[in-house]
């Protein structure tokens, strides 16, 4: 892997991470995520909390895009357009009567919803955004990225994903969430998100949110297929599995 493929990828890991996926067959849903190892070092020596979420947040502006492509899962595929720029992301699913706006800042993280572009945006409440989107493995506080500000926050140590040095982070939520906590590898070299797991009471990894490739449009970097799976508790191995793939974008034009 090439320093430009490294960078590439990790400046479009530190996007809003939890989109949605791809029709497989029972036998390939059942697949070992083979890419997702991680060993985490416990002696290993990481930089405050604080200053790794203000790099971190540095980063996640977005480029202005119009991206279209497609959400597939087990049982559809869904046209959509994504409009990017700064901390804002609108979804536009072109054959469905939603669109979902996201605007995730270091104070707080918004979502919102409707039919159509002539109604008014309606804010989701705490229970809702535990909804799921569709038919996909993607909740609506998924796209919040709210661990990103829980504020009970421990660092794990260092580790190794995707064959780059990575620290480690557990954080448990403040107030309502399916998850009792999440752990994310956050990339030493670049302070983007390389990994993030998702856990259930039972201390069982129940999702993980992957990038698989990412592409140039114009002077920028997006992502070009992304993986989430929702895991077999107690098992690395993933019992169903989302995607959201990115075909063609222009820079510049989101409209936002």
């Amino acid at each position: 892997m090439t320093e430009q493929v490294k960078c590439c990828m990790l400046s479009t890991l530190t996007s809003r991470t939890l989109v949605l996926g791809l029709a497989l067959p029972l036998a390939a849903s059942l697949l070992p995520l083979q890419h997702a190892s991680a060993d985490i070092n416990r002696e290993g020596k990481v930089p405050p909390v604080e200053f790794v979420q203000a790099r971190m947040w540095k980063n996640m502006k977005l480029a202005d895009f119009r991206l279209e492509g497609i959400v597939r899962t087990s049982k559809k595929k869904y046209p959509i357009v994504l409009r990017t720029a700064g901390y804002e992301m609108i979804y536009e699913f072109q054959d469905q009567p939603l669109q979902i706006r996201v605007v995730i800042d270091p104070d707080s993280s918004t979502v919102q919803k409707r039919a159509k572009s002539s109604d008014a945006w309606v804010t989701l409440s705490e229970t809702d955004k535990m909804k799921t989107i569709l038919d996909s493995d993607i909740t609506y506080e998924d796209l919040c990225l709210d661990f990103i500000r829980w504020s009970h926050v421990t660092p794990l140590g260092t580790d190794n994903i995707k064959t780059l040095p990575t620290w480690a982070f557990e954080a448990t939520p403040d107030g309502a969430s399916r998850y009792t906590k999440a752990r994310y590898w956050i990339s030493s070299e670049y302070f983007a998100f390389m990994r993030v797991d998702a856990y259930n009471k039972q201390n069982q990894v129940i999702k993980r949110v992957e990038v698989n490739s990412v592409q140039q449009i114009g002077k920028a970097y997006c992502i070009k297929e992304m993986m989430i799976s929702n895991l077999i508790p107690g098992r690395d191995i993933s019992k169903t599995q989302t995607w959201v793939e990115i075909r063609t974008g222009k820079e510049g034009v989101s409209g936002l």
